[in-house]
């Protein structure tokens, strides 16, 4: 399956997180290993950046609370 988007956990600010969530296809995917490695990181508030592979646009803006 192609990769379709690349995945960036941010703060509030907008500040890169440093969360390694592998490039893919499915939002779901990396929705849950980003609130695992919130959980893991003691991180009760983040962004997940949704971003295009092709075109490096973010798609998404996806609000999480642990």
């Amino acid at each position: 399956m192609m990769k379709r988007y690349w995945f960036q956990l941010l703060t509030e600010s907008y500040d890169e997180l440093g969360a390694l969530i592998p490039d893919g296809s499915s939002k779901t995917t990396a929705l849950n290993r980003a609130k695992r490695w919130m959980e893991q990181n003691g991180v009760d508030s983040a962004i997940l950046a949704v971003n295009s592979m092709v075109t490096s646009n973010i798609l998404d803006m996806i609000q999480i609370e642990l």
